[in-house]
C-alpha cells in the first residue's frame, strides 16, 4: 500500500505568492531557508512513463521529499516531465502520461484533489492542433478520473492558438511559461493563467523576498532574474530554479496546492 501525507490541507493558492519549480529533489534545510525567505511554494516533478520502464530518478519527487518540503511551510503542487523536444502529441499518449502521472502522485501520497500539471511545450510541428487538443483531453480525463486536479503549463512550441488551449482543451488551470511569444494571449472571455512563471521579477515581488540573492545562470539581464537561475537563501543555494508567482484568474479560479497543517 502507498504511503500517505498526514496532515495536510488542500488550499487556494492566494494572490502574489512568490514559490519556485524545480528539477531536482530540495533538501529540508533548503525548503525551510526558502520559506523562511518568503517563498511560499515549490513545484515538483513526477514521471510520465511506467516505473518498469523508466525507474524514479533524482528529478522525481519521493515520499520523503514531499514530506520535508511540507514540513518547512512550504506549499507543494506537481508537474510532469515532458517528453523530448519534438515529441509527437496523440490522445492514446496523452491517457497513457496522465494516467501514469496519477499513479505516481498516489504512490508519493498525494491527496485527491491538489493539482497536477501537464507540461505542453516542444511539441513536433507535425502534430496537429486536433491531435494536441487530443493529448490534452486524453491526459485530463485519465488524471481526473482518479481524482486529482488537472492543469496545463504552457510553454514554449505548444501548438495552440488561444480559442484551442481555452475552449479546445478541458483544463480549468492554467500556467503561463517564461516565453514572451508562445503561450496564448487570452481572448477576453477566456479565464487565463493561475501561474506565470515570469523572466524576471518585478521590484514589487522580489521585495517580499528576505535574504535572497537571484543569480543569472544564462544573461537575461535586467534585475531579479526568475528564469533558469540559481538561488541563493540565506546560507543556502537551490541550483537551476525557476521562479513562479499565482493569481486569481478571470473566473475566480486558483490553484489548489497542498499545505502541512
Amino acid at each position: 500500500m502507498p504511503s500517505t501525507l498526514t496532515n495536510v490541507a488542500i488550499e487556494n493558492a492566494p494572490d502574489n505568492a512568490i514559490g519556485f519549480d524545480v528539477n531536482h529533489p530540495i533538501s529540508s534545510a533548503q525548503a525551510k531557508a526558502a520559506f523562511k525567505s518568503g517563498f511560499l511554494f515549490c513545484i515538483r516533478y513526477v514521471p510520465r512513463l511506467e516505473l518498469n520502464i523508466e525507474p524514479v530518478g533524482d528529478p522525481d519527487i519521493t515520499f520523503n521529499e514531499a514530506n520535508r518540503i511540507l514540513d518547512s511551510g512550504l506549499a507543494l503542487f506537481l508537474v510532469q516531465h515532458v517528453s523530448n523536444p519534438g515529441w509527437s502529441a496523440n490522445g492514446i499518449k496523452g491517457a497513457r502520461f496522465g494516467k501514469n502521472a496519477a499513479i505516481y502522485a498516489n504512490e508519493c501520497g498525494f491527496p485527491r484533489g491538489v493539482n497536477i500539471f501537464l507540461d505542453l511545450e516542444e511539441v513536433s510541428s507535425a502534430s496537429s492542433p486536433s491531435q494536441i487538443e487530443d493529448f490534452c483531453n486524453e491526459w485530463f480525463d485519465a488524471l481526473s478520473i482518479s481524482g486529482y486536479e488537472p492543469g496545463v503549463y504552457v510553454g514554449s512550441k505548444n501548438g495552440l492558438n488561444a480559442a484551442q488551449l481555452f475552449s479546445g482543451t478541458k483544463f480549468a488551470h492554467y500556467w503561463h511559461a517564461a516565453s514572451q511569444a508562445d503561450p496564448p494571449t487570452p481572448r477576453p472571455t477566456d479565464r487565463g493563467y493561475q501561474v506565470f512563471q515570469p523572466l524576471h521579477l518585478t521590484s514589487t515581488q522580489f521585495g517580499k523576498l528576505n535574504h535572497v540573492s537571484l543569480i543569472d545562470k544564462i544573461g537575461l539581464g535586467g534585475t531579479h532574474p526568475a528564469f533558469e537561475i540559481d538561488l541563493k537563501v540565506g546560507s543556502e543555494v537551490i541550483e537551476d530554479v525557476d521562479l513562479d508567482f499565482t493569481i486569481t484568474d478571470k473566473k475566480g479560479g486558483n490553484v489548489k496546492w497542498i499545505r502541512r497543517v
